[in-house]
């Protein structure tokens, strides 16, 4: 009896290894719980298009927590804990999540820009904003980096107020604050339903300044490189929706955000969604967080950004 024992083990051990190799990596991969985090703004659009259309599905990954937040600075606190496996972010907080210890990878880029200083109801030009209140959600967000970069490029002294950009809008329409250094889609509700005034933009001050990124921990990237390219792809196949079919896109994002889907076509056009990493730019990014007092060094650019599997799923 003990030979064929041993002989229906080792079949049942033949049969599970073959099964192991016929069942495709995307299926196998399928049981993995992911819990993802994004920002509650338009900065997170293809990952809003991925959900509607299902398309992290297709590709196998199992999303089984979306946590959303306010700030990407509140997103980095949720990354510092491992509270999440994977998250688009704006650069500024991930640059400060990784300089904190954390082992985290920017494998992606999801947009350029999405950042204005925004007027209350009669300021109307930035050279008004001199010795006026601004708010903004803190020091390490880009929103601060827009703000700074304004300050210095048009020699204004203003006093910086930190609120989140949520309570912006109020703030500003009830003249409580001069002007608010804020992201998309905040910055355009500002104006349409506030009557405030746009008075700089991220575009006029760095023509290429990065937004927010793709980013996952590095334990996952290390043994599952094959699921952070499922995620590349899927925001890939979003990012060029959006290009592609803006007034569809807009859409579901005005769902998600609760906002008019004219309010979210015209916030979104101020944003840049593109995938391409331009590692120089984060290089300057990190030198401005430096100078401007929201980082104390510089970082490891090569160890924080990996554009290896980026590079393959958009045919470089």
């Amino acid at each position: 009896m003990k030979p064929s024992r041993i002989v229906v083990v080792v079949v049942a051990v033949a049969i599970a290894s073959l099964v192991a190799l016929l069942v495709p990596p995307m299926l196998r991969a399928e049981v993995k719980p992911i819990t993802m985090a994004v920002e509650f703004n338009d900065h997170s659009a293809a990952a809003w298009v991925a959900l509607d259309k299902g398309w992290f599905a297709e590709e196998g990954l199992n999303i089984t927590t979306l946590e959303t937040f306010s700030t990407g600075l509140e997103l980095a606190a949720s990354l510092t804990r491992g509270d999440v496996d994977v998250a688009w972010a704006c650069l500024g907080p991930l640059v400060l999540t990784y300089a904190r210890g954390v082992p985290i990878v920017v494998v992606a880029q999801a947009h350029l820009h999405g950042y204005a200083i925004v007027g209350r109801p009669g300021l109307t030009s930035i050279q008004e904003l001199d010795g006026g209140v601004v708010a903004c959600p803190g020091k390490g967000s880009p929103c601060y980096i827009v703000l700074m970069m304004a300050v210095e490029e048009y020699g204004i002294n203003v006093t910086i107020m930190k609120m989140r950009p949520s309570a912006m809008v109020n703030a500003l329409i009830t003249g409580q604050i001069d002007a608010a250094a804020m992201p998309e889609h905040y910055a355009t509700l500002a104006v349409t339903r506030g009557n405030c005034s746009i008075l700089v933009r991220s575009q006029d001050l760095w023509p290429n300044m990065p937004g927010s990124f793709l980013v996952v921990k590095r334990e996952l990237l290390e043994k599952d490189p094959d699921l952070v390219a499922r995620l590349i792809r899927v925001t890939a196949r979003a990012t060029e929706f959006i290009r592609e079919h803006p007034e569809e896109a807009a859409q579901i994002v005005a769902d998600r955000l609760g906002i008019t889907v004219e309010e979210a076509l015209e916030s979104m056009k101020w944003l840049d969604y593109y995938n391409a990493i331009n590692v120089s730019d984060v290089e300057h990014y990190v030198e401005l967080m430096v100078k401007y007092g929201s980082l104390e060094g510089p970082i490891n650019i090569s160890d924080f950004v990996d554009t290896t599997i980026l590079t393959s799923v958009l045919g470089g």
